[in-house]
């Protein structure tokens, strides 16, 4: 106990001091080496002075880069759908192989390939 009531007594005694140091102003930066300033630079001549007979490399104007095409690809062409009954249906759309959407009705069907398009498959009965 009488330990740590030194060391309280300790820290307040050197309370005062530790403050004393914050407060003071720090020295100046050039006190300990002196201020030397780059030397200015020098103006830049107007016009260089070339012999007559000496004549700057010539520029050649640099060539148009050919622009690159990107291959463009044959679009599939498209299959036509047809109904479970045979009919064409224009109001479907291929979704992924195999799969179609019926844009009336919103709803999904599986495909067959059917000769040069796909047809639907009925769904099984009792499912509508």
């Amino acid at each position: 106990m009488k330990r740590a009531m030194y060391l309280v007594l300790a820290l307040l005694a050197a309370w005062p001091l530790l403050l004393q140091a914050q407060l003071q102003q720090p020295p100046a930066p050039t006190a300990t080496r002196p201020v030397t300033l780059p030397p200015p630079p020098q103006p830049p001549s107007t016009s260089p002075r070339l012999p007559q007979d000496v004549r700057p490399p010539s520029v050649k104007p640099p060539k148009p880069v050919p622009k690159v095409k990107p291959i463009v690809q044959p679009a599939q062409p498209v299959r036509p759908i047809y109904d479970s009954k045979g009919q064409p249906a224009p109001h479907m759309r291929q979704t992924s192989p195999g799969r179609v959407l019926d844009t009336r009705t919103n709803r999904y069907y599986d495909t067959v390939p059917s000769g040069m398009g796909q047809q639907v498959v009925p769904p099984p009965a009792g499912t509508r």
